[in-house]
């Protein structure tokens, strides 16, 4: 998937199936230097630039069009969360958020209030599909 495919992807997701929950997980590209055995940063290196540092890292999978950074992923979920009435919460697998480089992979867990009638009556006169045949299940 393409990155701008996953932003696309969260709008869809949020706006048209509109989930009671959605549960987002991607790589953590800051964490590529450990799974790539490569060296902590030393001092000089955490002054310079965050990107020239990235930039030496490299993708976690050959098919992996892009990966976020852990930044990068809060500032797309928040945004999201709060353009579609959603709560955000961030967590994630491996590694752990109290030590850099953080998590290998982040989780962003999305969740919205949700009343059975929000949806019933809502959603009572959209169809979102034509009906070609309807089983009746009563016996007359």
């Amino acid at each position: 998937m393409e990155e701008d495919q996953a932003c696309l992807f969260g709008d869809v997701a949020l706006s048209f199936f509109r989930p009671r929950i959605l549960i987002v997980s991607t790589p953590n590209f800051e964490y590529n230097v450990v799974l790539q055995k490569s060296s902590p940063p030393t001092q000089e290196q955490e002054e310079s630039d965050e990107k020239t540092l990235l930039q030496s890292c490299k993708f976690r999978n050959h098919d992996h069009k892009f990966e976020w950074t852990r930044a990068q992923f809060r500032h797309w979920a928040s945004d999201l969360a709060a353009r579609h009435n959603y709560s955000v919460e961030f967590s994630g697998v491996g590694g752990s958020a109290d030590v850099e480089p953080g998590y290998a992979s982040q989780i962003a867990l999305f969740k919205r209030d949700w009343k059975l009638e929000d949806d019933v009556l809502k959603h009572a006169d959209e169809h979102h599909y034509n009906v070609i045949w309807e089983w009746n299940s009563r016996k007359e």
